[in-house]
């Protein structure tokens, strides 16, 4: 397929690999999703654009196959640098879309407030995973808390009691693919 100098310039500026960076978006797009992870994540109701925005560009580094989002639709695209263009950014309109979700996925909810959690070292990642990370303070809500298989908790060794939710997700998927992949 042949790309138009404008479409080579767009791909290249947005921080892609040396592979990627004489393609098209489109190109680049359809490589990764033929090359995709059988897992996806999901966020639900996250307020922090610089959250929303690393889920986005850890979802890209890790190569999930979806990114869906349950919340209001607008964030800062920016913290993104880029990789927002190379993710299938999915909507859900409300909690019945997201059940849907549930004939596809083995819903894992990732929280480290819930006492019936079991740690991430020990957690057999199930390939067509939905990794659910609710809002910073409010965690996941308790209606799709009840629809998970699973609850996973990344242990910790300081002071607080919880990660930067953007953070957690890139956690949790290097740990998948370490765990499937090596």
């Amino acid at each position: 397929m042949k790309t138009s100098e404008n479409e080579r310039w767009s791909a290249w500026k947005y921080n892609v690999l040396d592979e990627y960076k004489s393609w098209s978006v489109n190109e680049i797009k359809n490589d990764l999703r033929a090359k995709a992870h059988p897992f996806a994540v999901l966020m639900e109701h996250w307020k922090g654009d610089f959250n929303i925005s690393t889920m986005i560009r850890n979802a890209n580094a890790f190569n999930a196959s979806q990114v869906f989002y349950i919340g209001r639709k607008r964030f800062d695209r920016r913290g993104t640098v880029g990789t927002h263009h190379y993710v299938d950014l999915n909507y859900l309109n409300d909690f019945d879309e997201l059940l849907k979700l549930k004939e596809k996925y083995v819903f894992v909810a990732l929280d480290n407030n819930l006492d019936c959690c079991v740690s991430m070292e020990t957690f057999e990642w199930p390939d067509n995973a939905l990794m659910i990370f609710g809002e910073e303070g409010e965690g996941i809500s308790p209606l799709l808390l009840k629809e998970c298989d699973y609850c996973v908790n990344i242990t910790q060794f300081g002071s607080v009691r919880s990660l930067n939710v953007g953070t957690s997700s890139g956690i949790a998927m290097y740990d998948w693919i370490l765990k499937n992949y090596s």
